[in-house]
């Protein structure tokens, strides 16, 4: 079922860009202008893994088509589709060579995408997509040596190097979140075990609310009602229940080592948080930088920083990705 679109002015003559984003339960899309990079229209509708690719690109033609037509905006005057996608791709190729959050295995995901709209396309992993948003767009504005991490359903990262989004040396992307922090420890969904995104993606603070529901339902207690993803586990520990904090510092504990790795390898000048835990805000930025700082080799420890553009940061990187646009001026994305 649709999501109610939240919608801007749309220019009568004004060229537009499609940008997708497509995660473990929902796919985003974003109708954006070509010369302010204003979101003008965007909606989301439910994927549901393991449908087919061609599927998954008529309900996305579906869902642009509708937020198009919610918003006032000529579906002929969008010139091209960019979409983000989280997995290794391989752009030179436009094929998605493992996303296994969403079912997709060696899919030329970027053809059928661009037979379904008859249109240019272009694709790349979220993060990166994120990446490169936020550093034209966002809060690594101005930096050479950056990095995002999102923390959702998996954890990504995106890395900006020398003030280019570096999409991996053979073009596949990077894949942070499948670095081993543990060889005994969970089971990832790439069939390794203790990867950094078994630790500290969202879905981990998942499983410790599910756990600790399970726990307090048995004890009486009537949190236990109420524990049933990441963002009730924030709050329950934001509002001082014992064990829900013990969890968070876990997390915290976990997230900061990650970070603290990533550091040592890339040294960069600052690193943005997104993605949903980006969500808790100070209450997870605060206590990160304290852990990272601690935890650094370097003398002066890399800032942690909320990311800027929320969840519209794959969209509109996806849709930049392909834009022939170049931003001289600071532009924060209009919503």
């Amino acid at each position: 079922m649709m999501q109610t679109a939240s919608c801007g002015t749309a220019g009568r003559k004004r060229m537009y860009r499609l940008g997708f984003d497509i995660g473990g339960t929902h796919i985003a899309c974003g109708i954006i202008n070509d010369e302010t990079f204003e979101i003008v229209g965007k909606d989301a509708c439910a994927f549901f893994r393991g449908q087919s690719a061609e599927k998954t690109a008529q309900c996305m033609a579906e869902l642009a088509k509708n937020t198009a037509a919610r918003c006032g905006t000529d579906f002929q005057q969008i010139e091209t589709v960019g979409v983000c996608i989280p997995g290794s791709i391989d752009a030179q190729n436009g094929t998605v060579v493992n996303a296994y959050n969403i079912g997709f295995h060696n899919v030329p995901f970027r053809q059928i995408v661009k037979e379904t709209f008859n249109k240019p396309a272009a694709m790349l992993n979220d993060a990166d997509a994120a990446a490169l948003a936020e550093h034209r767009l966002g809060v690594l504005r101005g930096t050479r040596n950056s990095l995002l991490v999102t923390l959702g359903t998996g954890f990504g990262g995106g890395i900006i190097l020398n003030g280019e989004i570096f999409c991996g040396g053979r073009g596949f992307g990077v894949e942070l979140g499948h670095i081993q922090m543990d060889m005994h420890g969970e089971k990832c969904t790439c069939g390794r075990r203790g990867c950094i995104e078994t630790l500290c993606a969202a879905s981990r603070l998942t499983r410790d609310a599910l756990r600790l529901a399970e726990k307090k339902k048995q004890a009486g207690d009537k949190l236990g009602e109420t524990l049933h993803d990441a963002g009730t586990l924030i709050a329950a520990a934001r509002a001082g229940d014992i064990e829900c904090t013990e969890a968070w510092n876990r997390y915290l504990d976990d997230l900061s080592n990650a970070l603290v790795s990533l550091i040592n390898i890339l040294d960069p000048e600052i690193i943005a948080v997104g993605g949903g835990v980006s969500g808790a805000g100070d209450f997870l930025i605060v206590p990160l930088n304290e852990r990272v700082a601690k935890g650094s080799f370097f003398k002066k420890p890399t800032p942690v920083v909320k990311a800027l553009l929320g969840n519209d940061a794959g969209l509109a990187g996806a849709a930049l990705f392909l834009s022939l646009i170049h931003i001289s001026e600071p532009t924060r994305l209009r919503r």
